[in-house]
């Protein structure tokens, strides 16, 4: 790992989270954030649910269907000591309808916490969710909103003083991820295609970033190993790995802003907001 990042300003480079479920920080986008703490960067999380839907299931128990979401709850806080998060926020907006709750309750909600962590660069979902998630849809597009309000000064002062995050990425799967992993998996394959929203064709050349993890692999595992309840999605990644290691070598990415979309292809989320800010980025 690289020298710690250090910033021309008196507070540290910071990058946030905004994302649906318990374990989607660290499935998702594990090896991204794991990275930059460990570069120094103050890294926060925000999880607009507690995935209180998901598997009941810890070793050879059951949890009861009403502490599911509490329970998850606790291991996104274990996951984040793993990580090394400078904070983690889990709201308990529903899992499984987040498009049905009324959207400027969520906005405002990310506003304020936006506003309070004051991020550098802010990575949400995708358009498409990663594989058609719902949640991870509407995620994502609240997020959107909520990153453009946060700045605005004008816009609900109570929440906090206004906030322009400089950067904003989305967390995609790539298509040789998903081809390979529906290849491996039919049942994945079937699952995804009884969703609404099909997995777009994210293709090296309409990435934004690739973030390389391959360093900090095992550490990801470690992380994904505190969403204990989370078994049967612990083993299908466990069986992938053994299968197809290479495809867990990097996260993939588009930008939001400032220039949409993908090429030219970053390597380090926080390289063009040196270059942009006058901010140096790395301490030699």
């Amino acid at each position: 790992m690289g020298p710690p990042r250090v910033s021309s300003r008196s507070v540290p480079l910071k990058l946030a989270t905004v994302l649906a479920h318990p374990d989607d920080e660290t499935f998702g986008t594990g090896g991204t954030l794991i990275h930059y703490a460990r570069e120094g960067v103050e890294v926060h999380s925000l999880c607009l649910t507690e995935g209180e839907r998901g598997w009941a299931g810890v070793d050879d128990k059951i949890v009861p269907r009403e502490l599911v979401g509490p329970t998850r709850a606790r291991e996104l806080a274990e996951a984040g000591r793993r990580i090394g998060l400078a904070s983690v926020t889990c709201l308990r907006y529903p899992d499984g309808d987040l498009a049905g709750v009324k959207e400027e309750w969520v906005v405002r909600d990310i506003v304020r916490w936006l506003r309070r962590v004051r991020p550098d660069i802010v990575i949400t979902w995708g358009p498409d969710g990663g594989y058609g998630h719902p949640d991870h849809i509407a995620a994502g597009e609240r997020a959107l909103t909520a990153v453009a309000l946060a700045g605005v000064q004008r816009h609900e002062p109570e929440l906090g003083a206004h906030w322009h995050a400089k950067r904003c990425y989305r967390f995609v799967a790539s298509a040789e991820l998903v081809d390979r992993l529906s290849s491996l998996m039919p049942a994945f394959a079937r699952y995804m295609e009884t969703l609404a929203v099909k997995p777009q064709r994210w293709t090296r050349d309409r990435l934004g970033a690739v973030v390389d993890i391959s360093d900090v692999l095992e550490a990801k595992v470690h992380a994904m190993e505190a969403h204990r309840t989370q078994a049967p999605d612990l083993a299908m990644w466990a069986t992938a790995r053994a299968q197809l290691p290479e495809i867990f070598l990097e996260e993939t990415f588009i930008r939001e802003y400032p220039e949409p979309g993908g090429p030219p292809l970053e390597t380090d989320l926080f390289a063009a907001l040196g270059e942009e800010q006058g901010v140096v980025t790395r301490a030699y």
